[in-house]
């Protein structure tokens, strides 16, 4: 691989490449045990889910989520990456969450069988809700602060906080361990990881992963289109709420970028259906809907 090809851990196709897979769930668990404060023995032997939510209804909404697993304890969690900041963020993580939380909950079973569902939100830039790098939240009595149950919580981990602090060896406290973790997964210098790698055993071997691995020319193309298209995403939000602007040129603006990332989009999508991927995965990447990827199969076949 060429020294001017830059992976991210950023990017969330890689990101579920190498942390939402089977062979390397040891890493998986040293990032939730960093996150969550949880002893390793709750997190060990956590299993990885489908990460299509269930609909009801065939007129329901539904997502694809970026890492979803359950824990020993029957606590559900998803992992998400969000590149840019938007207002529709909080609302769409709380859908997430409400369908995560009912989610195989069936008819006459009683509601106290209902498991605690984690929602935790890597955000690159943007997140103006806190200037903290780590912010947890819950549902908590107003006047009080005591907490009315705990099986809601859901973070939020600004990647651009993390890379004010520095990098730390020894010796490692728990908040430098999360730190390292941000800035590995935010970086996209080789040698900022490799310095960043000799902290850990866990980041060290995850490193070792991102070096040698060779993404076939489709691979590639479907990396470098999901990073174009987040920056296109990233872009059209800008314009929307820019101050100064013309509504009519606003809207303009939008709908020229929108839809040169619906062409994206659909460029993406016919990259992975040639390569076999399943339609949950194509989905997620792409943005598209069900009914979209598979009227490209039709037409691919």
């Amino acid at each position: 691989m060429e020294d001017t090809y830059r992976l991210t851990l950023k990017n969330d196709y890689l990101f579920k490449l190498l942390l939402g897979s089977e062979e390397n769930k040891v890493c998986l668990q040293d990032f939730l045990e960093c996150v969550l404060d949880m002893p390793s023995g709750m997190i060990a032997d956590l299993e990885l889910l489908d990460k299509e939510l269930t609909k009801d209804e065939i007129t329901d909404k539904t997502g694809i989520l970026d890492v979803k697993l359950r824990l020993k304890d029957g606590t559900t969690i998803d992992i998400e990456i969000q590149n840019s900041w938007s207002v529709e963020f909080i609302p769409r993580t709380l859908f997430y969450w409400s369908k995560m939380y009912i989610e195989g909950f069936k008819e006459g079973e009683p509601y106290t069988s209902l498991d605690k569902c984690i929602t935790i939100n890597l955000i690159s830039q943007g997140f103006n809700r806190s200037s903290e790098m780590h912010s947890s939240y819950s549902l908590l009595e107003q006047k009080t602060y005591k907490p009315l149950t705990d099986l809601m919580e859901i973070h939020f981990l600004s990647l651009s906080v993390a890379r004010k602090f520095e990098i730390q060896k020894d010796p490692i406290e728990k908040r430098q361990k999360l730190i390292n973790w941000l800035r590995f997964i935010a970086t996209d210098d080789k040698e900022e990881r490799a310095m960043l790698a000799a902290t850990s055993p866990v980041l060290q071997m995850l490193n070792e992963k991102v070096d040698v691995l060779s993404l076939t020319p489709e691979e590639r193309k479907l990396y470098e289109s999901r990073m174009k298209l987040k920056s296109d995403i990233a872009t059209i939000s800008e314009v929307q709420f820019k101050s100064g602007l013309e509504v009519g040129f606003a809207e303009g603006e939008v709908k020229g970028r929108s839809e040169g990332s619906h062409q994206k989009a659909l460029e993406t999508a016919k990259t992975m259906l040639t390569m076999g991927y399943p339609l949950v995965d194509i989905c997620k990447i792409s943005g598209l809907t069900t009914a979209e990827v598979d009227a490209l199969d039709e037409t691919h076949s």
